[in-house]
Order: structure tokens, then C-alpha cells, then sequence
């Protein structure tokens, strides 16, 4: 086993290498280049673009610039924005935290909703439950996204006035992780949590509704292959209980497939959902990418992809080493 984890480490360490190229030639070849991030202003002259591109190092060949990025980001230093004029690395760090008590706790719930509806509905095959829970995952999947968060501000936001339309915190309080907010929080522990909570349930709800029933689908596909197999049948030969033909010989085989969607879907949630971040101004990566899209901040945009690619890599390394541990049968 430590032998394969090291192997596909060092895999991965070319593919990295050769994703960060093919981002960063194609923030290249976008409208403008990244020249558009200074404006297109007609009273510039000439020799003021050529000064702003030489400072920046923008008028240096396109695969230096590649060179110097790179090296440079392994050193801890990914760059300055154009915009902000603050270090990228600084500017997603900051971010982290907000993506992460979004995206993490809408996933977990997703999961703790997902799974046992598949189950439940493979077990019950063509039953009613079956059927019932089916049309709803079909209406689920259906939603566009940017669609169910609008219709939940309008309904619960605008009409009910039920919930926050947006943002992290409330405007009197502090930003959320600035110097000043988790001293308030340590002091207003239980304002905090109701405030950050109030702020959750929309965008969770616009997250969870669509994934919940693309994953129940997987587990539902998943689990009715697996209770057809030979050696469950011979399980129920033998006399065991259908809970414990379920829970210790069907279960863990079932869960590989779903092993792989979480290793594909989770680094894109830790990107951050971009369409949810934006509907409900949610600080987080999501956002800061939509944003710096719209002012062509290439520095920004490309930190962030280059780290979205590197959590895809890492969390595929980490599933194929989960199905071992789910499934004995899987052996390096």
C-alpha cells in the first residue's frame, strides 16, 4: 500500500505540472490577455502600458512568465493581484474558511440524507416508498440551481422575511474571520452560531436539493447490484437476518462507486459552488472567482484553479486507497 500512494504521488507531481501549464496558457489566450485587467482606456498612451506590463512582468515571452509563476508559487509566493494589489495567496486563504463551513456541513448533511435514501429504496424495490422517493430525486435533479436559490431568497427571504438573503454574518456584526470577529465570537458564542446558522439554511438547502438525488441514484444503482450477487443470496441461505446481510455483506462493496463520485465532487465543493456563492454573496472562493473573472484578475483565477486541480489529485488519491479499506477483497 505504501508503495502505490508514493507511486501515484509521483504521478501526480507531472500532471500537476502540466495542468498548471495548460491553465495558465489558456488565461493567455483570453480576450486581452492579461493586459485587460488594467483597462482599456483610450487616453492611455503607449509607453504607459508598456510601463505597467514591464512592472508586472507582462512583457517578458509568455513561457518565462509560465517559469517565473511557477517557481514562484512552490516558493509560497502565487503572485499579486492586479486589482487588489494584495497577494493571491493571502486572498484565498482568506476565503478558506467561509467555502469550507458552507460546503463541508452541506455535504455531510447531503450524505446523511443521500445514502440511506438509496438504500432504503433499493431494499424496497418498486414499492411505493420506491416510487415516491424516485419522482422526488427526478424533481431534484431537475432544478437548475441558480433557479431553487432565487425562488428560496424570493419565498423565504423576501416574502416570509425567514431567513437572511444573503451574506455570512449580520451587518452590525464583524466580518466574518477578520481580526476583530473571532473575539466575538468567543465573547457572543451563541449569537454567533444562531447568525451563522440563519445564514446557512438557504444556500445549503440550494447545494444538498440537486445532490441529494444524483447521489441517492448512485446508491440505489449501486446497492441493487450488489444484492443481486451470488454470495448475498448464499448469505440468505444460510439463515442471516436481512439487517445484517445488508449492513455487513452489501453495504461496503456498494459503497465503491459512491467512494468515487465523493472523490470527484468534494474538491469542487471546496472550491466553492460558484453559482450558490454568488446568489447568496457568500464570501468564499466561489465568489472571489466570479469576481476576479469580471475585473480579469488572471493572478486570482489562476491560484484558485491551480489549487481546485491540486484537491481533485489528492482526493483521487485518496479513494483509490479508500477502496481498500471499504472493500477486502481490493488489494495493491
Amino acid at each position: 500500500m505504501t508503495k502505490f500512494i508514493i507511486r501515484r504521488i509521483l504521478i501526480s507531481i507531472p500532471v500537476l505540472i502540466g495542468i498548471s501549464f495548460l491553465v495558465f496558457m489558456i488565461m493567455q489566450l483570453a480576450p486581452g490577455g492579461p493586459m485587460a485587467a488594467f483597462g482599456q482606456n483610450p487616453r492611455m498612451t503607449a509607453e504607459q502600458r508598456a510601463t505597467i506590463a514591464r512592472n508586472w512582468g507582462l512583457d517578458k515571452p509568455v513561457l518565462e512568465q509560465y517559469f517565473n509563476w511557477f517557481l514562484a508559487m512552490f516558493r509560497g509566493d502565487w503572485g499579486t493581484s492586479f486589482t487588489s494589489r494584495q497577494p493571491v495567496l493571502q486572498l484565498v486563504m482568506e476565503r478558506v474558511p467561509a467555502t469550507l463551513l458552507l460546503m463541508l456541513t452541506a455535504y455531510i448533511l447531503q450524505q446523511c440524507i443521500a445514502l440511506p435514501l438509496g438504500i432504503m429504496s433499493a431494499l424496497k424495490r418498486y414499492s411505493l416508498t420506491d416510487k415516491f422517493f424516485t419522482i422526488l430525486t427526478y424533481i431534484g435533479f431537475s432544478m437548475p440551481t441558480f433557479w431553487l436559490g432565487l425562488i428560496l431568497v424570493y419565498t423565504f427571504s423576501a416574502n416570509f422575511k425567514w431567513f437572511p438573503s444573503g451574506q455570512i454574518t449580520n451587518p452590525r456584526d464583524p466580518a466574518f474571520n477578520s481580526a476583530s470577529y473571532w473575539p466575538w465570537f468567543a465573547n457572543n458564542p451563541l449569537n454567533a452560531l444562531g447568525s451563522l446558522g440563519a445564514h446557512m439554511v438557504l444556500p445549503i438547502i440550494t447545494l444538498i436539493v440537486v445532490n441529494v438525488a444524483a447521489d441517492s441514484r448512485y446508491m440505489r444503482s449501486s446497492m441493487l447490484e450488489t444484492i443481486n450477487q451470488d454470495y448475498i443470496r448464499t448469505a440468505r441461505a444460510k439463515g442471516l437476518k436481512e439487517s445484517t446481510i445488508v449492513r455487513r455483506h452489501a453495504l461496503r462493496p456498494a459503497l465503491l462507486p459512491v467512494v468515487t463520485n465523493i472523490a470527484l465532487t468534494l474538491p469542487a465543493l471546496l472550491g466553492g459552488a460558484v453559482v450558490t456563492e454568488t446568489i447568496f454573496s457568500w464570501p468564499g472562493m466561489g465568489l472571489l472567482f466570479i469576481d476576479s473573472i469580471s475585473r480579469a484578475d488572471y493572478p486570482v483565477m489562476i491560484g484558485i484553479v491551480f489549487l481546485l486541480s491540486a484537491f481533485i489529485l489528492i482526493f483521487n488519491i485518496i479513494a483509490d486507497v479508500s477502496y481498500a479499506i471499504i472493500d477486502p477483497r481490493i488489494r495493491y
